[in-house]
């Protein structure tokens, strides 16, 4: 709603996505809330396994993932050398997560193993080198998860064996848990987007703009405000920046129509024009009284 009490209309995004195509109608904006959470899909981890470890030496990688309530699980990744080229794998999620574990021990959800090759890389599983981890039976009465662990990032191995300590560089999961919305804001194109906590936004309207093929029939309705008149042509409704319609800056202040340079060109030649009047005034005033000096 303006200042002035109208209602800005526009297109309300589904799921934060604007189909700015269909009828507009008047813009809600959310005062709160939380986003949903996004439950782990996708887990990718960049490490080294030391190839100069016997066999038998072990490596542990913790990753956190995050299940349909939004709730937060450590799966934990343990590698273990068996040969001069293979590394078995045992993930495990802890036992008081699932209804079939037991607390306090670990339950395994997945195993097998990663062959490197003679440069360092992995050779088995070969590109795209996708392993199913599949987690059921959360205790919390989320769904299961079905994650992808990413073994490469096109065909560039994310393992690697090479005479270096092993070691973990990062680990990334395109979970997310709910956010709280923090503000709304309008950016480029009119959209209205909401930031939530974690960094997370959405796009919750876009403000639309009307195109008046002859804008000067418009009548003023004051506070910045216009309405059509019986000689206004049918305003054409659309997204800012098409069609010949103005732009929507996003934290901008509306500037002035004028230029400025010309304006205080103005201002100069007419404080000069009020100096010389001023003194003209003055001078006649000094001539009268000179005058009347005379008389006495």
């Amino acid at each position: 709603m303006t200042t002035a009490g109208h209602n800005v209309q526009g297109w309300t995004a589904v799921n934060g996505v604007v189909a700015a195509t269909g009828p507009i109608g008047d813009i809600l904006l959310p005062t709160s809330g939380l986003l949903s959470p996004l439950p782990t899909t996708q887990i990718a981890l960049r490490l080294n396994l030391d190839a100069s470890q016997a066999a038998g030496a072990a490596f542990s990688v913790p990753a956190e993932v995050v299940d349909s309530l939004g709730a937060t699980h450590v799966v934990t990744f343990n590698f273990t050398k068996t040969s001069a080229t293979d590394w078995d794998y045992d993930i495990t999620i802890p036992g008081e997560d699932l209804t079939s574990g037991t607390a306090g021990t670990p339950s395994s959800i997945t195993t097998g193993t990663v062959t490197f090759g003679p440069d360092g890389m992995v050779s088995a599983p070969a590109p795209p080198g996708i392993v199913p981890i599949a987690v059921t039976g959360l205790t919390n009465g989320a769904a299961d998860l079905a994650i992808d662990w990413s073994l490469f990032t096109g065909a560039q191995s994310m393992l690697t064996q090479f005479a270096q300590q092993s070691a973990v560089s990062s680990v990334s999961q395109d979970g997310e848990v709910p956010a709280e919305m923090i503000n709304l804001e309008i950016i480029e194109g009119g959209l209205i987007v909401a930031r939530f906590t974690g960094g997370r936004e959405q796009v919750v309207a876009q403000v639309a703009i009307a195109a008046i093929a002859n804008p000067g029939s418009l009548a003023s309705a004051g506070n910045n405000a216009f309405r059509l008149t019986s000689k206004s042509a049918a305003p054409a409704i659309g997204p800012a920046g098409t069609g010949g319609r103005g732009e929507v800056r996003g934290a901008a202040l509306e500037s002035s129509t004028v230029d400025i340079a010309s304006e205080f060109t103005h201002l100069i030649r007419y404080q000069r024009a009020y100096q010389a009047n001023s003194r003209v005034v003055t001078t006649a005033d000094e001539i009268a009284q000179e005058t009347l000096n005379l008389k006495r």
